[in-house]
């Protein structure tokens, strides 16, 4: 099922329809579907499709050569390519007679390959592709060093970055649930169809993590040591940092802390993480992402953030077949930990799509606030007035008592907009129209 690309489709197309040759950025993180996007772009259209899974140099970059031969000369390619560079030389010297797209799914792996890769194609597009017929399309699960970005910013005309989808799409995959059920099943599993579709309505919430996580041939069993092994050696470290954040831990001191190690020593592989969108790292409104003393890191992925906070937390327990236990676990702590937080993220994305109605203007800036001892869930603000939000789990009975206390904690965000306030209720998210 393809939902909810419009956006990125248009790009996609409107590059594929200039007369002139062209060059796009895909950057996904693991399951959020950057394959299907172009799976949806490619249909009637001249279009080669080079997946990059990992292999020996020789065999590598002599694959993607067969490809492109089997695809203009309907050959087999009957030399040796050893470098992405002597890929992209085969390519320019084919005969394109119609507009064709040339994608390369998960470069990643060509970098692995060939760490010149983006210098050989900054340097081939230049001097023999530019002026082909062509639009070529780099699709990644891994941002690229900052220098690289910045160099292959230079010719490409596009860079897309995609995220997950909204609470609003699981509705799609899963008709038959009512709302809270949604709600549940977007904690556990996020909005990724590539998880979605295993995900059984006619069994219990109770019995679909069974299935799902909980015994050695589950489809979700090793989801998170397959995602990391997928583009790192080492892996340990970053387990652990991951199961911390899982558990609550999102400032890095108390990373550093729960862990028994130096802060300092966390920032690479942070970074790390942050390049394979794994982990994003969330500051106050009106901050800047680098100097903020208040950021916070979060993992974007529903079912990674699940999977480490009960799975690899617990892995003994289940390769001793105690499933009774961690099922226990979770069923304790599941909610608290992690429904309440889902919910307002869903909220959030339900307020930014009808922001102007909600408001009654169109804010500048929207984004949670928090220091050391207070945190607001939303501020919305544009150059006359500023609106606090407040988001409870609970019924509407409680929204005049969080009234006054969300007027009061307002007094700790300073600024001279006249001031405006909203409580949202469990009631309003279950009458709310997606």
């Amino acid at each position: 099922m393809f939902l909810k690309r419009d956006y990125e489709l248009n790009v996609l197309n409107k590059n594929y329809d200039k007369p002139s040759s062209s060059i796009q950025l895909i950057f996904a993180a693991k399951g959020v579907g950057k394959t299907s996007l172009l799976n949806e772009f490619s249909k009637n259209k001249e279009v080669v499709f080079l997946t990059n899974y990992e292999m020996i140099p020789n065999k590598f970059f002599s694959q993607m050569g067969n490809v492109i031969c089997n695809h203009f000369k309907k050959c087999t390619l009957d030399i040796t390519l050893n470098s992405f560079y002597e890929v992209l030389l085969y390519l320019s010297k084919q005969e394109i007679k119609t507009k064709t797209t040339i994608i390369f799914d998960d470069f990643q792996n060509v970098l692995k390959a060939d760490k010149d890769s983006l210098k050989s194609l900054i340097d081939v597009w230049k001097d023999k592709l530019k002026d082909k017929n062509i639009q070529i399309i780099i699709s990644s699960s891994l941002i690229f060093k900052e220098k690289n970005l910045y160099e292959i910013k230079k010719i490409s005309s596009d860079i897309l970055t995609l995220k997950h989808l909204t609470f609003d799409c699981i509705s799609n995959f899963l008709p038959k649930l009512n709302k809270l059920d949604q709600l549940y099943v977007y904690s556990l599993l996020g909005t990724s169809p590539k998880y979605l579709k295993y995900y059984n309505d006619e069994l219990n919430f109770t019995e679909n993590i069974y299935n799902l996580f909980l015994h050695s041939n589950s489809y979700l069993y090793d989801l998170g040591i397959n995602i990391l092994k997928s583009e790192l050696n080492d892996i340990g470290t970053y387990c652990s940092i991951l199961q911390s954040i899982a558990q609550g831990n999102s400032k890095i001191g108390d990373i550093a802390q729960s862990l028994d190690i130096q802060a300092t020593y966390l920032t690479r592989y942070l970074q790390k993480l942050t390049e394979m969108m794994i982990i994003t790292k969330e500051i106050p409104i009106n901050q800047n992402l680098k100097k903020s003393k208040f950021g916070r890191y979060i993992i974007e992925d529903s079912a990674l953030k699940f999977w480490f906070a009960y799975i690899y937390s617990n892995i003994s327990f289940l390769q001793n077949g105690n499933i009774k236990k961690v099922s226990s676990t979770i069923q304790e702590d599941f909610i608290s930990r992690t429904v309440f937080k889902s919910y307002k993220k869903c909220i959030g994305e339900f307020i930014d799509k009808n922001r102007k109605n909600i408001f009654g203007y169109e804010p500048l800036f929207i984004n949670s606030w928090w220091d050391n001892n207070n945190s607001i869930d939303l501020i919305a603000y544009d150059r006359k007035t500023i609106t606090f939000v407040e988001i409870l789990w609970e019924d509407k009975d409680m929204a005049k008592i969080s009234y006054g206390k969300l007027k009061v904690l307002s007094e700790k965000f300073k600024t001279t907009l006249t001031k405006k306030y909203i409580i949202i209720s469990k009631d309003t998210f279950l009458n709310m129209k997606l």
